[in-house]
């Protein structure tokens, strides 16, 4: 009688490269699906483009990992040229997306399953800031740009500043006013690097885990503080009064957006007033305004 475990054995020990092989196979097909394989890939993709630009004018910093007040923040693609700072990010994405500029989630869809990620313009958003206050580069020479380098295909109308990876270079190069001198690209530069922190894998996990804690904090139950005893329980909610400064319109006719009066946060206009479009960065319309407007706004 045929030992079932001996016969077995022979087998894995004949054709252990075909076992071997196999499972490899499947490593490697699982690899390919996961999302951080995908997204390198993207990355890869994206900065085989960029690197077609004139190197001389267009300086490129990738993988950048800065400090934050509450962690990390990790930017995929910067390009530092005369004509702007370019904040790039990637999503290499199939299937169907529904998205619009001033939505919170976007949809990915399949035949079989559809899943919600973030607007990755909200997300690009901070990334923006964190530039700007690290480098105090006018927001008017900063400019975000999300990048589908997959095989997605947009099923509401693509929103300014997202384009597909065919359409990358072609949205960089239409910026053509010079904005930065050559001492300003270089201090750009070189605060960037004298900042960022150490490329590698020890980096990259840190700031993993502290995107994981912060999500983790979001979605964790807040807990409501009892009502005070001497409190009276009809008690009516309190009224907030909201001022419009009188140079702000109901909605800028360009975009639809609300109109409203902001103030620079860095850079050489630092505490002065502004009015602005609430969707930037889909829309970047700008006004500085007058002292007199500003002491209205506030009066």
């Amino acid at each position: 009688m045929i030992d079932p475990l001996s016969l077995l054995i022979a087998l894995l020990v004949q054709y252990w490269p075909l076992w071997l092989a196999f499972m490899l196979l499947n490593l490697l097909g699982a690899l390919a699906k996961s999302p951080g394989f995908k997204g390198w890939i993207g990355e890869v993709r994206l900065d085989r483009t960029l690197r077609k630009l004139p190197a001389q004018r267009y300086h490129l910093i990738g993988n950048l990992t800065l400090p934050t007040a509450d962690g990390s923040t990790q930017l995929d693609h910067v390009l530092v040229s005369p004509h702007g700072v370019f904040v790039i990010e990637t999503k290499n994405f199939g299937g169907w997306i529904f998205g619009k500029a001033h939505e919170k989630m976007w949809t990915q869809k399949f035949p079989r399953r559809s899943s919600s990620f973030q607007n990755p313009l909200r997300q690009n958003y901070k990334h923006v800031r964190t530039l700007a206050e690290l480098t105090g580069v006018d927001e008017a020479a900063l400019f975000s740009l999300v990048v589908f380098v997959g095989t997605a295909e947009f099923k509401t109308a693509m929103p300014p500043n997202v384009v597909k990876l065919s359409g990358c270079r072609a949205a960089i190069e239409a910026h053509t006013a010079q904005l930065l001198d050559e001492a300003e690209v270089a201090r750009v530069l070189a605060r960037i690097q004298s900042t960022r922190l150490a490329p590698g894998w020890r980096t990259h996990a840190m700031h993993v885990r502290h995107v994981k804690q912060t999500v983790e904090a979001r979605q964790a139950p807040r807990a409501v503080a009892p009502p005070s005893p001497h409190a009276p329980v009809d008690a009516p909610a309190p009224e907030v009064a909201t001022v419009s400064a009188p140079a702000a319109a109901e909605a800028f006719p360009r975009c639809g957006g609300k109109l409203d009066v902001l103030t620079y946060r860095s850079g050489p206009k630092l505490g002065a007033s502004f009015q602005g479009c609430l969707r930037f960065p889909a829309c970047s319309y700008r006004l500085d305004l007058p002292a007199a407007a500003r002491e209205a706004a506030i009066s």
